[in-house]
């Protein structure tokens, strides 16, 4: 996966960890978040998480903290 495009999907989910959290999750925590997660996360076309994406993710964690 090119840089682009993997800066693209970290920030997707980064924003997505705030908004879907309504705020109990900060910037700086979503961060912390998205190095742990995304370093292990395959986004490859082949993955099913390249059709889900980042915002699905992003709420599946969310839910797991909730």
């Amino acid at each position: 996966m090119n840089t682009t495009r993997s800066e693209c999907l970290r920030n997707d989910f980064i924003y997505a960890l705030m908004k879907f959290s309504n705020g109990q999750i900060s910037e700086k925590e979503a961060n912390s978040i998205a190095d742990k997660k995304l370093r292990l996360t395959d986004f490859s076309d082949d993955s099913p998480l390249s059709h889900k994406g980042p915002r699905w993710l992003a709420k599946r964690i969310v839910k797991i903290m909730s």
